[in-house]
């Protein structure tokens, strides 16, 4: 018999330590004003609203960044990858034509040596290769969103509307070319013109709602996307813009195992450790 699968939910309540940022590239691309991404939402209520949400393939491209960075500190693989198996491992590859197409034996064994490959999926050797996980939106928690929630919020004061949690933030970046036009202290002269930048935001202090669904997981997988976890909980982050101090944020997880068992013992960094060298050679296979 193989090993037990493991299935489970993790709710995650997270809240903003610092001003978060999702552009909606749809509607501001060339805009120097940046509009906070937003979904048109029916509230409790029954009126139209439009609410700003972090969209799931945002938050999964970070989760699956986060493991990316714990997977290369076990392989220690810098310099080594072929550029298709670096794009995979860090933003999912891309389908495209090979003369070497995947089949279903070399992914199980591509994810097996690879465990957030069987995670997150991705794509390589025109082959598409699905994941074990269900990524949510990411939700404030507002009187107009409770009923989007996958569970009740802990006990805590709820804004009224999604309107009372979105700011505004203005930077100016100035024409270092205008120096003829600038005085020595740097006020404004003759031919100096500095852009001013408007960011809409969700405030410092929003609270927000994510679920994420595991299914049929082995416990190394399981393993590896509990490590994950906590590092974004502890450590991560939300939206853009994190070099200027955006998108600092702490979660509370709750797991729920569904099925199986939670594995107690497994190290996951020694497994995928004991088979580095086929690994890197397996990986660079990938067109």
């Amino acid at each position: 018999m193989g090993e037990p699968l493991i299935s489970a939910v993790f709710d995650l309540d997270i809240t903003a330590r610092t001003s978060i940022v999702h552009r909606d590239d749809t509607r501001n691309a060339t805009s120097i004003e940046s509009l906070f991404r937003r979904e048109k939402v029916l509230t409790p209520a029954g009126e139209v609203t439009m609410v700003p949400i972090i969209s799931g393939n945002a938050w999964r491209g970070i989760l699956r960044r986060i493991g990316e960075t714990l997977l290369a500190e076990v392989l220690d693989y810098q310099g080594q990858l072929t550029p298709a198996a670096a794009h995979l491992l860090r933003n999912g590859g891309f389908l495209r034509k090979s003369t070497r197409e995947m089949t279903p034996e070399q992914e199980r064994e591509l994810k097996t040596l690879v465990p957030l490959i069987g995670l997150f999926g991705g794509a390589a050797n025109a082959r598409v290769m699905s994941g074990k996980l269900v990524v949510s939106k990411v939700v404030p928690v507002t009187a107009d969103t409770l009923h989007l929630l996958p569970t009740s919020p802990p006990d805590a004061p709820i804004p009224a509307s999604v309107h009372t949690i979105l700011g505004q933030e203005s930077t100016s970046h100035s024409n270092d070319l205008s120096a003829a036009g600038a005085t020595a202290d740097g006020e404004t002269g003759e031919g100096f013109s500095p852009i001013r930048l408007d960011t809409e935001t969700l405030i410092a202090g929003t609270r927000l709602s994510g679920q994420i669904r595991l299914t049929h997981a082995s416990p190394v997988e399981y393993a590896l996307l509990a490590d994950i976890l906590e590092h974004f909980a502890a450590r991560g982050h939300l939206g853009g813009r994190t070099a200027a101090g955006h998108g600092r944020i702490h979660a509370t997880l709750t797991p729920t195992i569904t099925a199986g068992a939670a594995p107690s013992d497994v190290d996951w960094r020694a497994m995928v450790a004991a088979s580095r060298d086929d690994t890197i050679a397996t990986l660079n296979d990938l067109t």
